[in-house]
């Protein structure tokens, strides 16, 4: 397989994923990632709130006994 046979192959695959219609865009596909990472902080940062909190309360608890 030569250089230039290639980068035909290259720029026609390439062609084909911008234009199909019905595999999506990279649009959709950033969007969607965008949004998975968004709600994947979101509940991370949730529980290691919760986490904070119970630790902080147990830390209190101590502290009044000892």
């Amino acid at each position: 397989m030569n250089v230039k046979s290639f980068i035909k192959k290259f720029r026609s695959k390439t062609k084909e994923f911008f234009s199909d219609e019905y595999g999506g865009n990279l649009i959709e596909y950033a969007l969607l990632v965008g949004f998975a990472l968004f709600i994947f902080f979101i509940i991370v940062g949730v529980v290691t709130s919760l986490l904070d909190w119970t630790v902080g309360l147990s830390n209190d608890f101590f502290n009044l006994f000892g």
